[in-house]
């Protein structure tokens, strides 16, 4: 099992794939490396790819403290870079892996040849703030399959529920795993997002997708990013809601692999 310690810590990562470009993907909030299943092989012939779970995450170390600022998860992914010996990479941020994505670009701008922020913030809004706090709510008065059933509707588009409902009690399943007090300390290290004083500080080529039925971090959000980040371009993915890796796994790998060539 692949490890890399830092800074007295354990951070699980993979490497896999027959492409030369390193490719690297950063989680969403609940996520690990696992969740990548629907989209790696559709990456992999194309890309090496490098994904990891950062402190919070699946078989990553957990370190007690009141919470895991964004900027150490970006310093963490650098350290893994230097690790295996890569001095540049493509790097695509999903969800909370876009906002980690942001201080990674910001904290290490020659890292990076391109930056793909899919379905994130520019801040951590009021509303986010609220968001947060009912699945806390929910973890506490009914464990994971309360919490489980009131985040659905944001992170899922209408299409989802219809077509793929079948998906539903695995991802229950999986949600039940989650380490809460970890992301307890994630969600803590995301109310302090707000990247907008300082988005005109990313230079590196920057694609910004987004579902058009994300009721999570929403349309408006993109928008701020596009128009903070220069020379950024934006997609609107039709009918799709936050979690596209899940819903739309081969429209987010064709936006990866065209922003490639861009």
């Amino acid at each position: 099992m692949p490890m890399l310690q830092h800074d007295g810590r354990q951070l699980y990562y993979e490497v896999s794939g027959h492409g030369e470009q390193p490719l690297l993907l950063f989680n969403g909030l609940t996520m690990s490396t696992a969740a990548w299943t629907l989209m790696a092989p559709l990456l992999e012939p194309r890309f090496k790819l490098i994904r990891l779970d950062f402190q919070g995450q699946g078989q990553s170390e957990r370190r007690v403290q009141d919470s895991y600022p964004l900027t150490q998860q970006a310093d963490d992914a650098a350290a893994l870079l230097d690790h295996l010996g890569i001095e540049q990479c493509y790097l695509a941020g999903l969800s909370y892996g876009g906002m980690v994505a942001l201080h990674f670009a910001r904290r290490h701008p020659a890292r990076l040849s391109r930056l793909l922020l899919a379905s994130t913030l520019a801040w951590s809004d009021a509303a986010n703030v609220y968001i947060a706090q009912s699945w806390s709510a929910a973890q506490q008065a009914g464990g994971p399959g309360l919490r489980f059933d009131i985040s659905l509707p944001w992170l899922f588009s209408s299409r989802f529920f219809v077509s793929s409902a079948q998906m539903l009690p695995d991802l229950r399943t999986i949600a039940a795993t989650v380490d809460w007090p970890g992301v307890e300390r994630i969600l803590a290290g995301i109310r302090e997002h707000d990247a907008r004083s300082w988005l005109d500080e990313i230079r590196v080529p920057t694609h910004i997708i987004v579902g058009s039925e994300d009721r999570l971090t929403p349309l408006y959000q993109s928008e701020l990013l596009h128009q903070g980040i220069a020379g950024s371009t934006l997609t609107v993915l039709p009918g799709a809601g936050h979690a596209i890796h899940l819903e739309a796994p081969a429209a987010f790998a064709q936006q990866i692999s065209r922003f490639a060539e861009a």
